[in-house]
């Protein structure tokens, strides 16, 4: 068996080296990234290659049916939007990722945004290197516990970012049409819309995997409905949150403020607005960081296509395949 690197964000591939070179297991990298069907297809166009650890590159139908020897897609994140889940069925392939080798670093992460808005601390901080020693120079602050957190989308990481939002604020309120009622956590209102959601929420965060349902769904329609004075959280998916709305309902003092982990196109062009909006708290799509989180995420990557090279069933299985 070979196994192909379509692509990676890290500076080198020696952790997963290391662990197929125990295995026997040869790997191929390619001189550079994978971004197109096409640049996967003429990296693993071996027959000998029968896995692909993907990044974010497009493992689309074209891919499977051009690469029949490929028996496993294994994904070192939760994410699978650049997957052809479908045609994984279709075609038999194995498709695997890690769903919750990153859950503490995620909700962590949305929960110091969530805190660093509401005290309003980038404010804070740009006035004191300014000169200023004034507590009023962010404006008025309100306590978290009087404040209602809403959660749109309750999964894994959802769900765990309320159990670290609970001790902070007064109430935490969630939409999930997925979510059947009687599995629904306690300790969370449960909302009946989202328009309900973003009508009652202080601070909203975005919990949502991207889809062709979930593409854009944050929009005018649904930010004008929330309250004067909240603030927006995205940190799942860019293209879930329409930036020009979001810019809007800043400059128009609708939302006091908004945090980002992830945007539209990554990373965005110099001149993108939201870079320099004075409301806006930014990170590079680094919520799913940490050193521990990156070595488990690799690490499970590279044992789901060993358990399959061994003849077992890799532990966290998307698509269940047959090649």
């Amino acid at each position: 068996m070979r196994v192909a690197f379509t692509d990676f964000a890290q500076p080198d591939l020696s952790l997963e080296m290391d662990l197929l070179a125990a295995a026997g297991v040869e790997a191929v990298v390619g001189e550079g990234q994978c971004m197109t069907p096409e640049d996967v297809i003429a990296l693993a166009g071996d027959r000998k290659i029968r896995a692909l650890i993907v990044q974010s590159a497009p493992i689309t139908a074209e891919v499977m049916q051009a690469l029949p020897h490929v028996r496993i897609v294994s994904v070192p994140q939760v994410g699978l939007d650049t997957i052809d889940l479908g045609a994984a069925i279709e075609f038999g392939v194995w498709v695997t990722n890690v769903p919750d080798g990153n859950m503490t670093e995620v909700a962590t992460h949305t929960l110091a945004m969530a805190l660093s808005l509401v005290r309003q601390l980038p404010r804070y901080d740009s006035s004191v290197r300014a000169g200023e020693w004034d507590y009023e120079a962010a404006g008025v602050l309100r306590r978290p516990k009087t404040l209602t957190f809403g959660l749109l989308g309750l999964g894994r990481i959802g769900r765990l970012v309320a159990d670290f939002a609970q001790p902070c604020f007064g109430r935490i309120f969630a939409h999930d049409p997925y979510a059947p009622a009687k599995d629904w956590p306690t300790g969370i209102e449960r909302a009946e819309s989202m328009e309900q959601l973003f009508r009652e929420s202080d601070v909203l965060s975005l919990h949502l995997p991207l889809s062709e349902e979930s593409r854009g769904l944050v929009g005018e329609k649904l930010i004008s409905e929330m309250r004067p004075g909240s603030f927006l959280m995205n940190v799942s998916r860019g293209p879930i949150l329409e930036i020009p709305a979001l810019i809007s309902a800043l400059d128009s003092g609708l939302l006091a403020g908004a945090a980002l982990d992830v945007l539209p196109v990554e990373p965005p062009a110099s001149d993108e607005p939201i870079l320099k909006h004075p409301k806006v708290i930014l990170s590079p799509h680094a919520a799913f960081y940490s050193r521990e989180s990156d070595a488990e995420t690799r690490r499970r990557s590279v044992e789901n296509v060993l358990a399959l090279h061994d003849g077992e069933r890799p532990p966290d299985v998307v698509v269940e395949g047959w090649r």
